[in-house]
This record gives structure tokens, sequence and C-alpha cells, in this order.
């Protein structure tokens, strides 16, 4: 590992060195992947109260600009455990101008399916699943993560989701394991399985596991606001 990259200064307690050269990126080009990558380096170190004003701003200056910026904007407003204003982020950036996964726009809708089972109060389960079925009718649904949203709209089974998961570039692999496993479980905790989806949430949050040693593994999930969905579930027991 590279000690003078900023994320490994994270990864290793050197909090405030690692955070600096994120703002100074940013203060001298706050473009957007510059935004994102401060932003996320807040949820990172669990710096959510300012994580959500860094990507708040972000959607004041720049209205419906990107689904990642108020899919991020959620993700910290949930781990702040204000839950329904997280939805409420979610379900202003469904109409965003860009959207995520080659323009399927498939990352709010699965994050409001989360919320519609782990906290039914904030959405209702039933348009999240509608929400899902009409996303699945896009022909370019079988790009990933569209296999998932296939399989909670009950049109693939468990095996071919799998099948989905493996693909010939092993960090990828991992990478569409994790994020499976995390709906998988989400599945499970509707169906009542509650210590079952904590005890998941703490293995694909545990980072001293061996896929975490992946740069590559690594950068993808901090860039899912899944993760941090699934630490905050792992860190409430």
């Amino acid at each position: 590992m590279d000690a003078a990259d900023p994320w490994v200064m994270l990864r290793t307690g050197k909090i405030e060195e690692g955070l600096s050269v994120f703002k100074q990126a940013h203060s001298e080009s706050p473009s957007a992947s510059h935004t994102m990558e401060l932003g996320v380096a807040y949820l990172w170190v669990e710096r959510y109260e300012i994580a959500w004003k860094h990507f708040s701003a972000m959607n004041e200056a720049y209205p419906r600009y990107g689904s990642g910026f108020y899919g991020m904007a959620g993700a910290a407003k949930w781990c702040l455990g204000e839950y329904i204003e997280a939805v409420k982020q979610w379900i202003v950036g469904l109409d965003s101008n860009y959207a995520d996964t080659a323009g399927l726009g498939l990352r709010l809708p699965l994050l409001l399916f989360f919320a519609s089972v782990v906290k039914p109060e904030t959405y209702c389960k039933t348009l999240a699943e509608e929400l899902l079925k009409e996303k699945s009718k896009d022909r370019r649904i079988t790009r990933w993560p569209g296999p998932i949203v296939r399989w909670l709209s009950d049109q693939i089974g468990e095996i071919e989701l799998h099948a989905h998961c493996k693909v010939d570039d092993e960090s990828d692999s991992r990478d569409r394991q994790w994020l499976a496993e995390f709906y998988q479980s989400t599945v499970h905790y509707d169906k009542g399985k509650h210590s079952e989806f904590v005890e998941t949430m703490r293995k694909l949050t545990d980072t001293s596991r061996s896929e975490w040693k992946d740069e590559t593994f690594f950068l993808a999930r901090m860039w899912s606001e899944e993760f941090f969905l699934a630490r905050h579930a792992a860190d409430l027991t």
C-alpha cells in the first residue's frame, strides 16, 4: 500500500492527514468526482453530519444533478438515525439527470426497497416493489446490479442470481457477491430473521477480512451506500 494514498491514511488511523488531502483536492477543483470522494471519506470516518452537509450543499447547488449525491446524502441521514429524511433524499434523487448503471437508475430504487423492509414506516414496500418491477422492464436490466432487481422481482431464482455474480474479474465477482448478499439478507429480515440479518451485516462490514485488502474491492464498497447502511445496522446491537 502507498502510505501517501489518502485512503491508506484513513484506513491506518491518520484521519486528519487523509481528510486534508481530499479537502485540498476538492478546494482546488470542486468537480463531481472530488465532491463525491470527499463526502465518501467523511462517511468512512463516521462524520455523518459533515457528510450530510457536504452532499446537501452539492444537491442544493446542482438540483437533481446525479442520483449518487442523493444516495450518499440519504446514507448520511440514515446513519444519523434520521430515516425518514434519508428516504426523502432517495425519492428526490429518482428524477436526477444523471442516473447510475449506464442510465438504468437502479441505485435509489434498491435503497428504497431496503428502507421499506428495515424501517417500514419510512416507505411503502409495495411502492418499492412496483418501482423495481418497472425498472426491470428495461432491456439493459441484465447489466449489474440488474440481476438483483430481477431476483427481488421474482423474475429469476437464487441460482441464476449467483451465476451473475461470477465474472472473470475476481474483484468484480467479490463486489457482486457482497451486494447480492446484502439484499438477500434484507429479504431474510423481511421474513423475520432479524438476528441472521444483523450477523450478516457484521460480516459484510468486517474490514479485517482478507477481501478488504484488495484496493479495488475496498473502493467499490466505499462508493456503495449499502456499506454504510450495513455498518449502521451492525452497530445498532
